[in-house]
């Protein structure tokens, strides 16, 4: 179980001596005031957290500063976050990763975007506004490199699609995007008054699922096309399941000749449908070489990424 503990700096001690002399050093040599806080802020959540779900005190789990950067523990796994108006401090029986940050800042423009996110992660994330869409793509990025426990922070390099990372969209004072890369079931708390509130003002917040276009090679050199929004879940369903295909119970798959993956069902059809109206030359073409000229302009190939396989 990860348990992650929120809380406003307005509702949350921000001040005083912090007994691990390397957290209180860090403190000591931050020169902004108001970040000074959220750490304070921050540790104090984090303390009040492994008490309430570990029964621990500072002293029982040796917390320590790694060159990294990263504040770890042999105890649990631990994760720090802080943003001008809240905390999160997650807690964890592995490793963990949390970032929190204002989901409608008006500083989360599409021109960030440029810079740490991939076209097929704007693309999967298209459905939310822009402010909110920037905070889901940099909190999961942030979330995905802390469990890591990388050196260096890379937005473009990292992986917002990862499905070890959940994002939810956390009502407090306000609207804050809440990402939590970890393995484990969640349990969210918000920090009031000395007590651990479970928080239910939430939405989850997770990529739109693409649409995969495959073809299998199957007994005999017989080629089956279909769609699906689970590749490997289909392909084990042609391989023998009751949910697999009549064609490929009688020709079973033999391997994946070649998919694409698309972000709408309609784009996944029309290339469904043009692909069973080639030959089986130009299908064999297709697969060996991705050559959309032969569907005559009627496919937008930049609507189609190719899935390696």
């Amino acid at each position: 179980m990860t348990d992650v503990y929120i809380a406003l700096l307005s509702e949350t001690e921000t001040e005083g001596a912090i007994l691990n002399h390397e957290r209180q050093a860090q403190i000591d040599a931050t020169r902004h005031p108001d970040v000074k806080k959220q750490r304070i802020a921050v540790w104090n959540t984090l303390l009040f957290g492994l008490s309430h779900s570990l029964g621990f005190t500072e002293a029982d789990i040796g917390l320590r500063h790694e060159p990294g950067g990263k504040w770890v523990s042999d105890a649990c796994g631990i994760s720090l976050s802080h943003c001008k108006t809240a905390v999160a401090a997650a807690i964890a029986s592995d490793a963990v990763g949390v970032d929190i940050e204002p989901a409608e800042d008006g500083r989360y423009r599409e021109a960030l975007l440029d810079r740490i996110a991939t076209d097929r992660e704007r693309e999967r994330f298209r459905f939310l506004p822009t402010p909110q869409r920037v905070a889901a793509i940099w909190t999961r990025k942030e979330a995905s490199f802390k469990r890591r426990g990388a050196d260096a922070f890379s937005p473009i390099a990292e992986n917002a699609l990862s499905a070890s990372v959940k994002t939810l969209l956390v009502t407090l004072d306000a609207p804050y995007m809440l990402s939590v890369a970890t393995e484990e079931e969640l349990r969210l708390f918000w920090v009031r008054n000395g007590e651990a509130i479970p928080c239910t003002d939430l939405t989850v917040i997770a990529p739109q699922t693409p649409y995969a276009v495959y073809m299998l090679l199957c007994r005999g050199g017989r080629l089956y096309t279909g769609i699906t929004t689970d590749l490997d879940r289909r392909v084990r369903e042609h391989g023998g399941m009751k949910t697999g295909a009549k064609f490929t119970h009688a020709f079973p798959p033999e391997r994946i000749a070649a998919a694409w993956e698309t972000d709408t069902k309609g784009n996944a059809l029309k290339l469904e449908a043009r692909i069973k109206k080639l030959t089986r030359a130009n299908k064999l073409l297709l697969i060996e070489q991705n050559a959309f000229d032969l569907f005559g302009g009627a496919i937008e190939p930049k609507a189609y990424r190719r899935i390696e396989v």
